[in-house]
């Protein structure tokens, strides 16, 4: 019988975690399995970049060995332990001009990366490209966080550009990321939001391929209370960074109008594409409740330390 070979795509991928989790080990051999056996197209390399102390048992597996159609999978370290700064680093040890940076907590469905590859190829013009991100539509919940939490990559703006590029994956012409680094000390939310206004203010031309789908691990509960503490931080950490010293209530106020202002564009936008029609009052009733925890995230923008300890994100 002939064994069947998946086409080598000339892409460098970078894997790293962002999300604390006991079975961290096991997530990254998940992704790494993910990648390398997808018949569409599997990356020419691959890149699991680290913090420093986390590597003896996966580098003992993987470093330096081919992962099934791969050519190499290489283990790497970094002496921080933030997902961005780890990111940064990985690129280093990419040889390829296309690098594709996802987060081991997604998983993605068959020819991910094949179909943004394809889209690039065909298209010049583009500089960075995001798959879509759900947690699957197994449960309404789930439905109605996705649209919630990751629906906000595939909204365009008035003049029908997209404007934001998925930090759980995407596929970047290396100039890009080269150019624009993470600001370190920030977490990835508000690291995320930084990089992000800049690429927009230099013209970085971002796609999104919404056939290319990754399903984000869903931890319950007290998982979405973190997301969104996460998020009303990353609005009024930026709402201090750019606008200068305001009381907390005024900051954490201002966060979680700014927060549901995306939230309610991005519904009407593309939220058919994440929900059913019986999914709207659940939707809407989370529109309301979601706030609270980016309440009580945005009244810690002021002490970025102390909020890095109460969370599970790096």
């Amino acid at each position: 019988m002939t064994e069947i070979t998946s086409p080598v795509l000339p892409v460098s991928l970078i894997i790293v975690s962002d999300y604390l989790t006991p079975d961290g080990d096991e997530e990254l051999r998940r992704a790494v399995r993910a990648y390398a056996q997808d018949a569409r197209g599997v990356p020419a390399e691959i890149i699991l970049m680290l913090p420093e102390g986390h590597t003896a048992e996966i580098a003992a597996e993987f470093d330096g060995k081919p992962a099934f159609s791969s050519s190499s999978v290489i283990v790497a370290t970094h002496d921080s332990d933030e997902s961005s700064q780890l990111k940064d680093a990985a690129l280093a040890y990419c040889r390829h001009d296309l690098v594709a940076v996802v987060e081991a907590d997604c998983l993605t469905r068959p020819g991910w990366l094949a179909i943004l590859y394809e889209a690039v190829v065909k298209n010049p013009k583009i500089d960075a490209i995001s798959g879509r991100t759900t947690y699957g539509k197994d449960t309404m919940m789930m439905r109605v966080m996705s649209l919630l939490d990751r629906g906000f990559i595939e909204r365009r703006n008035r003049n029908g550009q997209i404007i934001h590029v998925s930090n759980n994956g995407a596929l970047y012409r290396r100039p890009v990321l080269e150019r624009y680094r993470f600001e370190a000390d920030h977490g990835p939310f508000v690291s995320s939001h930084l990089r992000q206004h800049a690429m927009l203010r230099d013209g970085v031309a971002m796609e999104v391929a919404t056939e290319a789908v990754s399903i984000h691990a869903y931890e319950g509960l007290g998982f979405i209370w973190d997301v969104r503490r996460n998020k009303g931080y990353q609005y009024a950490r930026m709402d201090l960074l750019t606008k200068g010293r305001r009381s907390r209530l005024g900051l954490a106020w201002r966060a979680i109008k700014t927060s549901f202002k995306e939230n309610r564009q991005t519904a009407q936008a593309v939220g058919t594409a994440f929900c059913r029609w019986t999914d709207w009052p659940l939707f809407w009733a989370m529109m309301l409740l979601v706030r609270i925890p980016e309440f009580t995230g945005a009244l810690a923008a002021g002490d970025p330390a102390a909020f890095k300890a109460s969370t599970h994100y790096r």
